[in-house]
């Protein structure tokens, strides 16, 4: 049997193409760097390596192909779907990487419903056209470039996404910001390629978390399947927790039945309100974790640890976290620790900051901070309850200036990439508000009720219930496109959603 016979000519274009990808080029140029770091194995290398290069194969296996056309729309890639036997969101995913490449243009055709005084103007997607662009892969300039033009940019969610994957563990997040280790940095991109900032399919994260190929706009906290007002019964947990405690009870509840091995979270460092990683190992441990910080803290920094490395591990998180965990499922390309993950708890957030900006909170409040017993953020003030029994606030209006740059382009308030997402805006007090978004989330809440741990209610029998919750993140969204728009129009770095 010829060569020919076993190989077609495009199978073979796709490979060459896929080996001079500068993602590629750059894993196998730093081997020596990336096994000496020890973060991965030779065999965590081969696998991470190997399924790079087939994404990045089928990857341009749609790009060669939309390039026989001089438009595309929607159905081409239906079709491209059908006949190569991959999942049109797959395709979708590769069509939203070659549009950040620049080697596609994408333009979206809309509907434009006019809106009225009580109804906003709506756009309701109608189809694709795509535009290939002919560019030789080989001279194409890297867009996976380290994330540092993202922490100079002040775009950077603190996530700690980029540290937690690192091939040479060259990057570190402290109080919510990054730095880079020039002198080890491999410039494999890899970083880029996982943070939420950089590019993020945010109608794709939907789509994927809904489990449809259907293209349509989202309501205002997302794609959920159920939402409820719940608070713990668990008493060691009920008597520290922020609001109903239903975060750390799904924590207690998972470990407690071999679920996880490990959870990420965040405690309290020896320095009061400045928060830090945690790597939860039992449920006695929950109890250090509970409780809401404003100060920005990057759980997803410890994924690297040895210690996780083939455990089942569950993450709470604020949105951002949230985002470039769904993102990375998305994009998978088999770090290990990212595959271990089991549960995705995702925490509402509508801004955090950093410690500096905290301490300012408080002296305008005219309290010590470490005479802060608790603090929240409710009916659009900023609170701080003191060890002395005081209660203290301040208008979010005349804080909001302290809160970290990058949180006026975040457009997500209610964590819409978890599995299941917990806060306290729409629920009575000392109740959280439960949106239920996966079939994961949903097993894991009934069983929550299941075993007695919780009390739950619909949330259309609460008040001020779903519309308040709707509206925050309504107006969340708009800021974020707002603030977007200016970084445009000032032709500064801004996330592409």
């Amino acid at each position: 049997m010829s060569l020919e016979e076993n190989y077609s000519w495009e199978f073979l274009k796709n490979i060459a193409d896929a080996l001079d990808s500068y993602r590629i080029r750059a894993l196998i140029d730093a081997k020596k760097d990336i096994l000496d770091a020890g973060v991965y194995d030779e065999t965590q290398y081969e696998s991470i390596l190997l399924t790079m290069l087939d994404e990045e194969k089928s990857k341009y296996s749609l790009y060669n192909s939309l390039k026989k056309n001089s438009e595309s729309n929607l159905n081409t890639l239906i079709k491209y779907s059908e006949d190569n036997a991959i999942d049109l969101n797959k395709t979708l995913s590769f069509l939203e990487l070659l549009k950040n490449e620049k080697l596609v243009i994408v333009e979206e055709i809309n509907e434009k419903i006019e809106g009225d005084e009580n109804t906003p103007e709506k756009l309701i997607f109608q189809d694709f056209l795509i535009i290939p662009n002919d560019i030789e892969i080989s001279k194409l300039k890297p867009i996976y470039e380290p994330v540092k033009v993202i922490f100079d940019s002040k775009v950077c969610s603190g996530c700690g996404l980029c540290a937690g994957i690192c091939p040479v563990n060259c990057l570190h997040i402290y109080n919510g910001f990054g730095k880079i280790d020039e002198d080890k940095c491999i410039r494999c991109g890899l970083c880029y390629f996982v943070c939420p900032r950089t590019y993020l399919p945010e109608r794709l994260l939907n789509m994927t978390q809904e489990n449809t190929t259907e293209i349509k706009e989202y309501s205002k906290v997302g794609h959920f399947l159920e939402a409820y007002s719940a608070r713990t019964k668990i008493k060691d947990i009920s008597d520290v927790c922020q609001d109903g405690g239903i975060s750390s009870t799904c924590l207690y509840y998972l470990f407690d039945n071999d679920k996880i091995d490990f959870a990420l979270g965040a405690k309290m460092s020896n320095t009061l309100w400045r928060p830090e990683p945690i790597l939860l190992k039992n449920k006695e441990g929950i109890v250090s974790t509970a409780g809401t910080k404003y100060v920005n803290n990057p759980n997803l920094q410890i994924l690297n640890q040895s210690e996780l490395k083939g455990k089942k591990i569950a993450v709470v998180g604020v949105p951002c976290q949230m985002q470039a965990l769904l993102k990375s499922k998305i994009y998978n390309i088999g770090f290990p620790s990212l595959d271990n993950i089991e549960y995705r708890i995702g925490i509402f957030c509508m801004e955090s900051f950093s410690y500096e900006s905290l301490l300012k909170i408080c002296e305008k409040l005219d309290v010590d901070i470490d005479n802060a017993k608790k603090m929240d953020i409710n009916k659009g003030k900023f609170f701080v309850y003191t060890n002395k029994g005081e209660e203290l606030s301040v208008p979010i209006k005349e804080i909001s200036h302290l809160a970290r740059e990058d949180c006026e382009i975040c457009y997500d308030l209610t964590s819409e990439s978890a599995d299941i997402s917990i806060g306290s805006i729409g629920s009575p007090s000392g109740w959280n508000t439960v949106l239920i978004r996966t079939e994961k989330g949903k097993e894991l809440y009934n069983e929550l009720i299941n075993n007695k741990l919780i009390e739950s209610k619909p949330i259309a029998d609460v008040k001020p219930g779903l519309p308040l919750l709707q509206r925050i993140a309504g107006s969340k969204k708009s800021t974020c496109k707002k603030h977007v728009k200016s970084k445009v129009e000032e032709n500064k770095r801004f996330p592409y959603y």
